[in-house]
């Protein structure tokens, strides 16, 4: 047993030490986000678990106090819990990857950063996948989406419009969306391009992998009736680690709340929970409190 324990902590610090070379590496490259910076506290933390004599001295002196205690089980269970978090949004993200297009569904291509030489290895990745999607559907149209930042010499769309039709897509086949700043808004103005324009309201979602979850789920906040499905694009291995934490990390935000475009918007509150009538009669006297707050926005409960 003894044997069974020393190979299963010796392989748990092997995939600790090369998962944090997965989250160190980028932050060379100038990608630093949430999704490295949590990656590497938790294979930090769980290089302190697995090696008996950091973890011997560190727990010996938090447990000296009661406070320094309190402190040490906190960070644990926050680490568990995180981590068994981190799991699930993993296999869920596999999941939304494997949804199929649906026949000659209208792509909603989402955008992602335009550096000063043209697109950014996020971008490229996506506009290949979307030019791949339209060469296996030569009915299918693609709405373009993305809006310009600050920092960027073009809007998102236009770049990607750009790079297709240099690539011999059909213009025509071609519409863009140049005003979204996050995620929501691309869908939600892109489906607004589709239904002005009469196109197929059977949508595929082309972004990447570690993206997909999280545009289906605001896909369903939003209400949209068609199929949806998912073409994924080739995330370079290097980066898949730090953008699938940073997705989860973004996860809850997206799950609990779906803000508007003006001001605070409405935010939705989902009670995933069966309640009994007394509980439902209080949620909407706070509905009542929180409404219009300042003028600027409503919290509303959605009850199942």
């Amino acid at each position: 047993m003894k044997m069974v324990m020393l190979i299963l902590r010796i392989i748990g610090i092997a995939v600790a030490v090369v998962f944090l070379g997965f989250f160190v590496i980028p932050m060379t490259h100038g990608i630093i986000n949430p999704g490295n910076i949590a990656g590497t506290f938790l294979c930090l933390w769980l290089l302190c678990v697995l090696i008996p004599p950091v973890h011997g001295a560190i727990k010996a002196f938090c447990f000296k106090h009661l406070f320094t205690k309190i402190v040490f089980c906190v960070v644990n269970i926050g680490f568990i819990a995180f981590a068994v978090y981190g799991a699930i949004v993993t296999s869920a993200m596999v999941w939304a990857t494997c949804q199929a297009p649906p026949e000659n569904s209208t792509a909603i291509v989402l955008g992602a950063q335009v550096k000063p030489w043209g697109p950014s290895v996020i971008l490229s990745g996506r506009i290949d996948a979307a030019k791949s999607y339209l060469d296996d559907s030569p009915n299918a149209n693609a709405v373009l989406s993305g809006g310009q930042g600050s920092d960027e010499i073009m809007s998102e769309a236009q770049c990607m419009y750009n790079v297709l039709t240099e690539s011999k897509i059909d213009s025509s086949r071609l519409y863009m969306e140049d005003k979204s700043t996050n995620t929501t808004e691309n869908i939600r103005n892109s489906m607004k391009i589709i239904e002005d324009n009469n196109l197929n309201t059977d949508i595929t979602i082309v972004t990447d992998g570690f993206h997909q979850l999280r545009a289906r789920i605001i896909c369903s906040q939003l209400g949209i009736k068609g199929n949806v499905g998912a073409v994924s694009s080739d995330t370079r291995l290097l980066y898949v680690p730090t953008y699938a934490v940073r997705g989860a990390c973004s996860m809850g935000k997206t799950i609990s709340f779906c803000f508007g475009s003006h001001n605070l918007g409405d935010v939705t509150v989902c009670v995933k929970m069966r309640l009994c009538p007394v509980t439902v009669c209080k949620l909407k006297r706070i509905n009542l409190v929180f409404r219009n707050i300042n003028n600027r926005g409503n919290l509303l409960f959605a009850v199942p």
